[in-house]
């Protein structure tokens, strides 16, 4: 079970993000920040709720994010390596085309979001749910996945080659031109629908 996140909206306090490199809030509402194209050498939010926040084009060296909610937010073509999500939910927020590749995700929880194309190369993903969320093209190449789910999600064409992925379901999800290998997998969970599939792409012949 994914833990949730340990903040309070009602004990935080509303701040105005300011410039510099380094961008640390603890139990801060931050509603409206525009970090756009920003260079970052750190990013650390802790008990935070972040609203309507735009890091479109950002470059961030070191980002942590533990015990926060990102809503509305905006994180396209943002540069993430090696970031820490430790108890995220993430509600409507886009990451198209973002990088977060040899990060480390757990109990993070996406919300209808938007992901196509975001590169998640090289991270470990554990206790990771993806409820309704567009994730066409999405790159999970040579990453680890445990206990991760994919709720009615469409994964059009997305990338999970040379990885690990134990414990990982796809209820419901579109798994068209998935690209995966049968080494990859550890323990995986499919509908029938989507084992049907699944069988052509590793040139199965089902006889009845």
């Amino acid at each position: 079970m994914i833990r949730k996140p340990d903040v309070k909206r009602e004990k935080l306090i509303h701040v105005t993000v300011g410039s510099g490199t380094e961008l640390i809030m603890e139990e801060s509402l931050i509603v409206g920040a525009d970090l756009g194209e920003r260079k970052l050498e750190t990013l650390n939010f802790t008990e935070c709720v972040v609203e309507n926040s735009s890091f479109d084009g950002a470059k961030i060296a070191e980002a942590t994010i533990s015990d926060c909610i990102l809503e509305k937010c905006s994180f396209t073509a943002t540069e993430l390596f090696e970031t820490s999500f430790n108890r995220v939910l993430i509600k409507g927020t886009r990451f198209q085309g973002a990088t977060l590749a040899e990060s480390d995700l757990r109990d993070v929880q996406f919300n209808a979001s938007k992901l196509d194309g975001a590169n998640f190369r090289f991270s470990k993903l554990k206790d990771v749910v993806f409820d309704t969320c567009e994730m066409t093209e999405c790159d999970f190449l040579r990453a680890e996945l445990e206990d991760v789910e994919f709720r009615n999600c469409n994964l059009t064409g997305a990338q999970f080659v040379s990885g690990k992925l134990d414990g990982v379901a796809f209820p419901g999800s579109n798994l068209e031109n998935l690209h995966i290998d049968k080494t990859s997998i550890a323990d995986v969970s499919v509908s029938s629908e989507q084992a049907l599939y699944l069988s052509g792409v590793f040139g199965l012949h089902i006889k009845d």
